[in-house]
């Protein structure tokens, strides 16, 4: 057998050993995270909620308001047993709005609870991580300081859940006489 016959011999071999030894490894994994974040409407506008920052998504029904309740506090609501205050997500945000909520959505565990009434919920979005960029310079609204980039629409800001979470419950804990 000539030199040539026995290099191409010996480089069938060794394709022949790594196309049998293709099947027995494990499939490549694809390394991909994704951010679930569900799509709202809040006055008109769009914006969305990471979805693990939540705990839960309802229909808003009768909300019993509270005499002398500090503005955006639309009152309380039962549900499983445990009362939840709801606020006025619109309000908090800024936005003016004579929509009336039909949905909550609830923020934080068993113990702490906060219900925010939204105008609508409009689907869900999985983006990656680098989808979500910081808004550039201040924030158009409080609590909207990030944004998701999409091709061929404009950004959707985000919500900071633990901002917004973080204020109401303080303002909750503080004296009568400072809120």
């Amino acid at each position: 057998m000539s030199s040539r016959n026995e290099t191409t011999a010996r480089r069938l071999a060794e394709l022949r050993e790594e196309f049998d030894a293709s099947f027995s490894r494990p499939p490549a994994r694809v390394d991909t995270r994704w951010e679930v974040l569900l799509r709202l409407r809040v006055a008109g506008t769009a914006l969305t909620v990471p979805l693990e920052r939540l705990s839960g998504l309802h229909i808003l029904t009768r909300v019993v308001p509270l005499p002398g309740s500090p503005s955006g506090l639309l009152g309380l609501v039962g549900l499983r047993g445990q009362l939840v205050a709801v606020h006025d997500l619109a309000y908090r945000l800024g936005l003016p709005s004579d929509e009336k909520p039909h949905w909550m959505v609830l923020c934080g565990g068993e113990q702490r609870r906060v219900g925010l009434a939204i105008g609508g919920f409009e689907g869900q979005l999985r983006v990656t991580p680098e989808q979500i960029q910081p808004n550039a310079g201040e924030a158009p609204r409080p609590y909207l300081r990030a944004s998701v980039a999409r091709r061929d629409a404009p950004p959707l800001p985000v919500l900071d859940v633990d901002s917004l979470m973080k204020d109401l419950l303080d303002g909750a804990a503080a004296p009568r006489n400072t809120r």
